[in-house]
């Protein structure tokens, strides 16, 4: 499973409306890149909705919105020759995406920083200082591993998977 950032999901959006554009007066001519555009903007829907419906949380609103969305690139890529609904289809899509993307930006959260304290200093008994000693190790373990070996007082920064806490 791939993981998007609150901006990489907006950036994809905005790539789809701008793939809507291009139908602004209908098809373009070039079927064939009309339809590869189409396919395109569809996969990214699919893949946004599968990430969503994967956080943990509840989506399903904005993935409504993303089936919704694939419905009607799939009427456009249907009925291409139809100029009256393609036009139709792409001003409906606009105002889809316009909700998707706001939706992003208002609900989904980004946790940018997380600080973990060493508290052994400020215990006295060695049980206390044992408990919170495995607290920080487990803290650093799961939200740092990955990003190598913690060196005492050193800044560490990793991307959290949002949805998932």
């Amino acid at each position: 499973m791939a993981y998007f950032t609150r901006n990489r999901m907006q950036l994809m959006i905005r790539e789809m409306a701008d793939i809507n554009g291009r139908f602004t007066n209908g098809r373009t001519g070039d079927d064939l890149e009309d339809i590869r555009a189409l396919i395109d903007c569809q996969q990214k829907a699919l893949v946004l909705g599968e990430y969503l419906e994967s956080m943990g949380m509840d989506y399903s609103d904005i993935v409504s919105k993303f089936e919704e969305y694939c419905n009607m690139v799939y009427d456009i890529s249907e009925n291409l020759h139809d100029r009256d609904l393609v036009i139709q289809r792409r001003f409906e899509i606009g105002h889809i995406l316009a909700d998707i993307h706001a939706e992003i930006a208002n609900r989904i959260i980004e946790i940018s920083k997380i600080d973990i304290y060493d508290f052994r200093g400020l215990v006295s008994e060695p049980g206390e200082k044992t408990i919170v000693s495995k607290e920080i190790t487990r803290l650093i373990d799961s939200c740092l591993n990955s990003a190598g070996p913690v060196k005492e007082g050193e800044e560490m920064y990793r991307p959290l998977v949002v949805g998932t806490y």
